[in-house]
């Protein structure tokens, strides 16, 4: 069904920049990225720029032929410190609609960047459903959501649109605290049935087991998905009980050990078994685009501990993706 040559990597979360370490170090962390087999493309955050050292410097550093999945996700939790009303499903009129102006410079950017390179630079977009901070009111902060996807979903988008799925608001001590999977594909379907527009699902792994406290939630989250058509990407970050990336924290986790891998985080409970579930349930030929956002939790980590997190990940999902 898609075309799927290698995996998408948020490579970001490693890499030295997320630190504020030298430059020098961000240019070698880069040039090891891209020596890594499997790789299709980057998820790569849309702030002001694509990166920390400006569009320029990111296009300058992947190679031609990789593709970037754009992420609204870290701009949006950015902008939700400093008011806790940013984001396309809050009842904060002013801020909702600040939010949608932000995805409107997303836009430019995509277009852009696929202007510069003469062809679909840019994969997909990942969208996220976030409330007023603090809300309980879910109903109406899917009434704020649909309102503004479908304005966004109105603009002409030369590349896919999908929510990500995090984990819910009506959940005890949230993460993230945006809309139940349940209402964001209410969402998608009133967007194909009104404006005849498609706009899929994308899973992280972490982001449903959290929302649960378990490990079977990002299964029935899959199941769900793929039920309403609107299953379209996985993404698979893990999590953890306790240790260096916290009691159940979005922190990217790298996947537990398994036979092969360079790094060990034994208190991750995301395995390559649970990976491997996932693909037998969606193998990547019914998927846009699958892959790895992984952070390395050290800020002081060398670029070489950096590459090998993210070269033990693309290694569990090709192994996960073949079982």
């Amino acid at each position: 069904m898609k075309q799927n040559n290698g995996f998408i990597v948020g490579a970001y979360p490693c890499a030295p920049s997320f630190h504020q370490r030298e430059e020098a170090l961000e240019s070698a962390f880069w040039r090891g990225l891209a020596d890594i087999e499997g790789i299709r493309g980057i998820e790569q955050p849309c702030l002001e720029d694509l990166h920390p050292y400006g569009d320029d410097y990111l296009f300058q550093h992947i190679p031609s032929d990789w593709q970037i999945v754009v992420t609204a996700v870290m701009e949006t939790m950015r902008r939700r410190g400093k008011n806790s009303g940013f984001g396309l499903a809050s009842s904060d009129t002013e801020q909702r609609l600040a939010c949608v102006d932000y995805y409107r410079h997303i836009l430019d950017k995509i277009n852009r960047a696929n202007d510069r390179f003469g062809m679909q630079k840019v994969l997909a977009l990942e969208i996220q459903s976030a409330p007023l901070a603090g809300s309980g009111d879910v109903m109406l902060a899917a009434e704020c959501f649909a309102d503004s996807m479908r304005q966004i979903a109105s603009w002409d988008w030369p590349c896919e649109l999908v929510i990500e799925h995090c984990d819910a608001m009506n959940t005890p001590d949230a993460r993230k605290g945006f809309l139940p999977l349940e209402q964001e594909i209410a969402v998608i379907d009133c967007l194909k049935s009104e404006l005849g527009k498609e706009v899929g699902v994308a899973l992280n792994w972490a982001r449903s087991a959290i929302e649960g406290r378990n490990t079977e939630l990002p299964m029935q989250h899959l199941r769900a998905s793929q039920q309403s058509g609107a299953l379209k990407a996985l993404m698979f970050s893990g999590t953890t009980c306790g240790g260096a990336y916290g009691d159940w924290q979005d922190l990217h986790a790298p996947f537990a050990p398994f036979s092969g891998a360079e790094v060990h985080c034994a208190e991750s409970l995301m395995t390559v078994a649970l990976a491997a579930e996932m693909f037998n349930a969606a193998p990547l030929d019914s998927l846009s685009f699958a892959g790895i956002k992984l952070l390395e939790i050290d800020p002081q980590a060398s670029v070489e501990h950096r590459i090998a997190i993210l070269r033990d990940g693309i290694k569990a999902l090709n192994i996960a993706s073949k079982n």
